[in-house]
């Protein structure tokens, strides 16, 4: 009997009889949307759930709040958070500190994955093959003490930030998750998962594409488009629906739910993957260690399927249009699942992000090993999972979807990048 108000708010939202619900014959889908979040929200609220007031009275008021625009501060809350990104990076060194931080890690990506494309760049003779060949082993074996040092490095930095000491991002501040119950967030889940894996059997019911007798891997790349054009556009969707919706329950739109998208995210995204690539990278080597020492063989060369089909056509334009669909729709469409929806419900449900950073990257990883024919051998899980934790970090500090997204871009570029100019030694993670 306690769900008794709800469902009669849920009815009267349906046929229209409840006062302000009236569609006037025509239901625009994103106003729709917002309307079942707010019955969601209500449903929640009448379970004990904390509601602000303005939530509880959404379903009258929703149209009116959702008009009232949030965004004016954007370009002003993305420049505070560069500063701020950079301020905790330099704060406690001067400024100097963080150039030195960069320069190491640098200098650790181009002494671990460049040297082969270095020896082909330059090898023209004997005499140069020799100095080159003493160069590239040189570098390899100081790979390990670059990337070691690079990460104690931005450990010191970020805990003299206070990122890493307890309680560090109470101090620096929440993502608010509390505006929206935890089933709107598993809801937007469902809803991109439903739109990206229903464009295969939709691209199938064209009766064109069928015509024009496409082989295998021609109709394997209009699919992966498909899934993540479809998924893209479902993600948006639901990040600007929930984005109203929640500001819209904050009243006066003063929390920040970390659901806003700025240019400046990629210049902050690019930022911290630098920062994060030796933690990948260490996960990377200690993945194919382990695989070394239990297997008695190293693994094979190329983790993932798409950077084998890379491989083996790398002049075939839809072996490319598969390449820049993972480099750019699968950041988007993951990074919005995993960090934004199900990292914000698992915040939500556990009230500490770094429980729900943990979790959500043990699911990410888990996810691409149950790929079926794209999934990647366990070995490559280990960088994998740092990827969720780096990114899940970046997430919950900048609070901007944007930065989360620029990594995973930079991580899977730089695989793609590895498979086309290194020795396939070096692409193990594909993502």
């Amino acid at each position: 009997m306690a769900d008794a108000p709800a469902l009669e708010y849920c009815c009267a939202m349906t046929d229209g009889s409840k006062s302000g619900w009236s569609y006037s014959g025509r239901i625009r889908p994103a106003l729709g949307l917002r309307r079942l979040i707010s019955a969601m929200t209500a449903m929640d609220s009448w379970r004990g759930c904390s509601v602000s007031a303005a939530k509880k009275s959404r379903g009258g008021s929703l149209d009116d709040a959702c008009d009232s625009s949030v965004d004016s501060g954007v370009s002003a809350f993305s420049a505070a958070t560069c500063s701020r990104l950079w301020a905790m990076i330099s704060s406690s060194t001067g400024g100097m500190g963080s150039g030195v931080v960069m320069c190491v890690i640098i200098a650790a990506v181009f002494g671990g994955v460049a040297p082969e494309a270095m020896a082909q760049a330059v090898d023209t003779s004997g005499v140069q093959d020799q100095s080159v060949g003493d160069l590239v082993e040189t570098m390899q074996q100081w790979k390990l003490v670059f990337l070691g040092v690079s990460l104690l490095l931005v450990i010191a930095l970020l805990f003299a930030g206070g990122l890493l000491r307890p309680g560090g991002y109470a101090k620096a501040g929440l993502r608010d998750v509390d505006s929206l119950p935890s089933v709107v967030w598993l809801f937007a889940i469902f809803m991109v998962f439903l739109a990206a894996s229903s464009a295969p059997q939709l691209i199938s019911q064209i009766q064109w594409i069928q015509e024009q007798g496409y082989d295998a891997t021609q109709m394997d790349a209009i699919n992966t488009v498909g899934y993540f054009l479809f998924g893209m556009i479902a993600g948006l969707g639901m990040l600007f629906v929930l984005k109203r919706s929640a500001s819209a329950g904050d009243g006066e739109g003063t929390k920040n739910s970390g659901l806003g998208l700025s240019f400046l995210d990629l210049p902050v995204g690019l930022g911290c993957f630098v920062l994060a690539y030796p933690f990948i990278e260490l996960m990377n080597m200690l993945g194919v260690w382990i695989y070394t020492q239990t297997q008695s063989a190293a693994p094979n060369n190329m983790a993932h399927p798409t950077l084998v089909k890379l491989e083996n056509e790398p002049g075939n334009p839809w072996v490319w249009a598969i390449v820049i669909a993972a480099v750019i729709g699968a950041p988007f469409v993951e990074e919005l699942i995993y960090r934004v929806f199900l990292q914000g419900a698992l915040i939500k449900w556990l009230k500490s992000p770094w429980l729900a950073i943990i979790f959500s990257s043990l699911i990410f990883a888990g996810m691409h090993r149950l790929g079926g024919e794209n999934s990647v051998p366990w070995h490559a899980l280990l960088p994998i999972f740092a990827v969720g934790m780096s990114c899940g970090i970046a997430y919950e500090r900048t609070k901007r979807v944007g930065v989360p997204i620029m990594m995973h871009m930079c991580f899977n570029a730089l695989n793609v990048l590895m498979a086309l100019m290194i020795n396939a030694d070096a692409s193990q993670t594909g993502v």
